[in-house]
């Protein structure tokens, strides 16, 4: 079974109650980082433009969906729930997506919290019956960044084929800078934005985020 995605925006009410929360994903960082080699990535990022101090976002990536219905049991994660269903903690439901891994570059070495990688998390919908074709562009950059580009880390694609006409990314890369002045103005961006851009009814939401806890890869699979 391949690989599958969650990202998750979650505001809570406060930024004390953001402190709570950080500290229960680090408690779930702690224990499934030894303990869970199907938990592939776990990591905790809270927004760039940080001015509410109430969001974060997750960015998790399961060997299957066995290895995330085994990760849910465990008791850190149970914990969370609890924590979140007081109602102390919240805002409102926490905005939720999983899908398959479509396309991914690998990394043999995952950045860490001291590298200070800079991450984006977008998402764009495609007109009915399109989603095949933006697909294969998609593919393309992803082609283009593994042979190009080191400076970008990891480009994944995530999307339910199935089920609605989204499509999903992951983007990590070795600073902003990197992002604006080289990946951006790549010809595998404006190719795909050509071939594809029509089909789009447009960027529903793109965030640039700062990874501040967990693990962007396990180094021994050599991928991120």
């Amino acid at each position: 079974m391949s690989p599958i995605v969650t990202t998750a925006r979650i505001v809570c009410k406060d930024k004390e109650s953001r402190v709570k929360a950080l500290s229960a994903f680090h408690k779930i960082i702690e224990f499934s980082e030894p303990h869970e080699p199907g938990v592939l990535r776990y990591v905790v990022t809270l927004p760039v433009d940080d001015t509410t101090g109430t969001v974060l976002y997750m960015i998790e990536e399961y060997a299957s969906q066995a290895a995330s219905d085994s990760h849910l049991a465990t008791q850190p994660v149970q914990d969370l729930i609890g924590l979140f269903t007081t109602g102390d903690v919240l805002a409102g439901a926490p905005d939720v997506h999983t899908a398959p891994i479509v396309a991914n570059k690998l990394a043999k070495q995952p950045p860490s919290v001291s590298d200070n990688p800079a991450i984006v998390l977008a998402n764009f919908e495609y007109k009915p019956g399109t989603l095949a074709s933006a697909l294969k562009g998609w593919n393309s950059v992803v082609d283009y960044v593994s042979a190009k580009e080191e400076g970008t880390k990891s480009y994944t694609i995530f999307a339910d084929l199935e089920k609605g006409n989204e499509i999903r990314t992951v983007e990590v890369y070795d600073s902003w800078e990197f992002v604006e002045n080289v990946h951006l103005k790549s010809p595998a961006i404006a190719q795909n934005v050509e071939q594809n851009g029509k089909d789009r009814t447009g960027v529903k939401g793109a965030v640039k985020v700062k990874f501040v806890d967990g693990f962007l890869g396990r180094e021994k699979l050599g991928k991120l």
